[in-house]
């Protein structure tokens, strides 16, 4: 049997944090204490609005007439992006970044914060976030040695700090959606386990014990809002690669694929891999086809509720092994791409739009802004999300979605503009 990734994004992710939609774990945000660079001092939260220079060039597809607003980027490491219903401003320093939180639909300014290390978009406990990180070094004091700690400082789109953590070492933590993953190697016998904790607290989490020969980074990760967990396991005669769903917050089991109802044609020895999406929607691809021979090869999508497993609607089936997986921001048509195939369908029924044939140049993937699918293929290209009909053959710079109501395009010679998108 084949080892099975978890796919995301336009490239396979090992622990990605996006498209989550969790309990939120019950923290609420505090303000961001002032202070030194690092921990967040919020200032300017009340900037004027942004005007908007003139886009140059064509306008993106998918995008509602002229920019709202726009910027100009201070640096050549400055960058525009999208955290919640704000556009981060990003300008890296020699310590760390400015990030200057702007409101999507105005440009108004909603906090300025310092921050140490890099800085970068993420996902906290099922929320848009920013995640700063940096290594901070104790010099000795002549008897002690020096020591180290990685430190995490997290914000809401808001300018708020969500968490603040050190964790021990130069090592960077394994974090997913807020959740810590710690490897446990087993000895004596004992496989081991995957911990999983709050990133930005103090509790000792919860055990997955694994079931294979030894622990891996790429064995869990977080998805639509509960924590799932890969493992094989044998099953019969053959070795099956198993999915687990637990809750993030206790860690009680909720599901495994052993035991869900999946689509008619695939076979209770099917492996199931996890299609990572900015959608919230818990997609897995089940594998059908003839080990050893790669032609016949393919994979049968399906739709779970997350939290019991039940199956909520079947997908297509592509020729190939699955690559990529893009939802809509609202969740409600799926992209998926294989390494034979890609093909659009709705999410809630089941119903597919298009599957390109074998003559076409292959699309893949990377943004979806209104009614238009972005490539990133060279040449990439701009399509009808719901026809592929091509509506831009090369696309320069691509736009990036700001919730559902926004995107961020940032053109040469640093200018980000953000537009409202289109309807449908």
């Amino acid at each position: 049997m084949r080892r099975v990734a978890l796919i995301g994004g336009a490239w396979a992710l090992s622990l990605a944090v996006v498209g989550c939609s969790g309990s939120g774990g019950g923290d609420e945000p505090g303000p961001a204490p002032g202070g030194s660079a690092g921990t967040g001092n919020a200032s300017g939260g009340a900037g004027g609005t942004s005007s908007a220079a003139a886009f140059p060039g064509e306008l993106p597809p998918g995008v509602s007439g002229a920019p709202l607003w726009s910027t100009q980027l201070v640096g050549s490491e400055a960058v525009a992006e999208p955290v919640g219903a704000s556009v981060a401003i990003i300008t890296p320093h020699d310590e760390g970044s400015t990030v200057d939180f702007r409101d999507a639909a105005s440009g108004t300014s909603r906090a300025k914060i310092e921050v140490t290390g890099k800085a970068a978009a993420t996902t906290w406990h099922g929320r848009p976030a920013l995640l700063a990180e940096h290594v901070a070094r104790t010099p000795s004091d002549g008897v002690s040695p020096e020591k180290y700690a990685w430190v995490i400082d997290v914000f809401d789109d808001q300018g708020r700090r969500l968490a603040h953590k050190e964790y021990p070492g130069r090592d960077k933590p394994l974090i997913a959606d807020g959740r810590r993953v710690v490897v446990e190697h087993g000895t004596g016998g004992n496989s081991g386990a995957l911990v999983v904790s709050d990133a930005g607290g103090d509790a000792p989490g919860w055990r997955i014990p694994c079931q294979d020969s030894g622990c891996v980074h790429e064995g869990a990760t977080v998805a639509a809002g509960v924590v799932v967990h890969s493992s094989r396991q044998r099953v019969g005669d053959d070795d099956i690669e198993t999915l687990a769903a637990f809750d993030p917050n206790s860690g009680a089991p909720l599901w495994t694929t052993r035991d869900l109802a999946r689509p008619a044609e695939v076979p209770a020895t099917a492996d199931a891999e996890l299609i990572k999406n900015d959608g919230g929607k818990l997609v897995l691809a089940w594998y059908v086809g003839t080990y050893g021979a790669p032609r016949f090869h393919t994979e049968t999508y399906s739709v779970h509720d997350p939290a019991t497993g039940r199956l909520l609607a079947t997908g297509p089936t592509l020729p190939g092994s699955a690559k990529t997986g893009l939802a809509t921001p609202d969740g409600t048509v799926m992209v998926v791409a294989t390494t034979d195939s890609t093909a659009a369908w709705e999410t809630g029924t089941g119903k597919p739009l298009w599957q390109q044939g074998k003559d076409e140049k292959r699309l893949a993937p990377v943004a979806v802004v209104g009614p238009v699918l972005y490539s990133g293929q060279d040449p990439s290209m701009a399509v009808d999300l719901r026809t592929k009909a091509v509506l831009q053959r090369t696309v320069s710079d691509m736009p990036v979605p700001v919730g559902t109501e926004h995107a961020v395009v940032t053109r040469a010679p640093g200018v980000a503009y953000v537009f409202a998108v289109q309807r449908g």
